[in-house]
């Protein structure tokens, strides 16, 4: 993947046509992905590039790139998992998708150990009050999931991590 073209594309593509494109292009990233053992810095740099920057963000299905890296999550480094809730940190109260709240929030309760999940939920739902109120609620299931998340797998080593 061209990661530069990869970025005009999202960037000049008319919001209407957005999901087709990201959808497309997030399962060509997925496809990359699964080539490696470890996650690429290239890689990496953009998935936080397409989740920082509102030329990126605002198009409709930029969430798509979130479940990739969702399927890919074992390559993922503490470090860049880190990154990752910083950049969801910074940016969450312009996401205005709710698809892509729903996945930001999914992400966090399946990849983060649960009392930095919780930490981050709590923060998001402090920047989620800012959203508009049809918008407002999905930092609840984020919980939701990390509930699940909990049940499932009830190892002292998960529920004590520090990722």
């Amino acid at each position: 993947m061209n990661f530069s073209d990869v970025l005009m594309q999202v960037a000049s593509v008319e919001c209407k046509r957005s999901a087709a494109l990201c959808s497309r292009l997030a399962n060509q990233f997925e496809d990359d992905l699964l080539e490696y053992t470890d996650f690429p810095d290239e890689h990496f740099m953009l998935f936080i590039a397409l989740l920082s920057d509102n030329r990126y963000f605002k198009k409709s299905g930029i969430w798509n790139f979130i479940l990739a890296v969702n399927n890919a999550k074992d390559a993922l480094t503490s470090e860049q998992l880190e990154c990752i809730g910083k950049v969801f940190l910074a940016n969450f109260q312009y996401y205005l998708d709710p698809d892509l709240c729903l996945a930001v929030c999914d992400f966090i309760a399946r990849n983060i150990q649960p009392p930095k999940a919780i930490k981050l939920l709590q923060e998001l739902k402090l920047r989620e009050a800012e959203k508009p109120p049809e918008i407002q609620g999905i930092v609840e299931q984020g919980f939701f999931i990390l509930s699940q998340e909990i049940k499932r797998s009830p190892s002292p080593s998960r529920l004590g991590g520090t990722q």
